[in-house]
């Protein structure tokens, strides 16, 4: 009896996760983003933003508030139901370089924002244009802390 018990004992555990679906995290999911479009100023700022208001969105626009005239409107945001996420990694020295968020991913704890820059290889021609590498997007609203990663090199 005593050996039942001690098999059973061993078991258990691992059978209620397969009957559970595993560790009971659930999967990653990509959430859907709208960049929000706009000729930012070359800024020599390495940081990231989640804003969850829209006094937070008002500073940072203030920050990157495109150079045109006449001035462009701010988009709205309904921050009931969405934040904004971004990021900002200075100035590139020529049109070929660039920034861009690819993806937003809510995982179990946190939300992670992947970003790529554009580096283009040696030789190539490119405009003589200073560039922001700065973009900012749209998503659902979330409560987690966000995490954002650098894909490539």
């Amino acid at each position: 009896m005593n050996r039942r018990l001690a098999i059973l004992a061993l078991t258990a555990p691992s059978c209620l996760l397969t009957a559970c679906g595993g560790s009971g995290t659930p999967d990653p999911i990509d959430l859907p983003f709208v960049r929000l479009q706009a000729f930012w100023p070359a800024k020599e700022l390495q940081q990231t933003y989640t804003l969850r208001s829209d006094a937070e969105w008002q500073e940072a626009w203030r920050v990157h508030e495109p150079q045109i005239a006449p001035p462009a409107e701010r988009p709205s945001v309904d921050f009931g139901r969405q934040m904004i996420l971004g990021v900002t990694r200075g100035t590139g020295p020529n049109g070929c370089h660039g920034l861009t968020i690819v993806r937003v991913v809510e995982e179990f704890a946190v939300i992670r924002v992947e970003y790529r820059r554009a580096v283009p290889p040696p030789a190539t021609l490119c405009t003589q244009a200073l560039v922001a590498l700065t973009d900012f997007v749209v998503v659902a609203r979330s409560g987690k802390p966000v995490s954002f990663q650098q894909l490539g090199a």
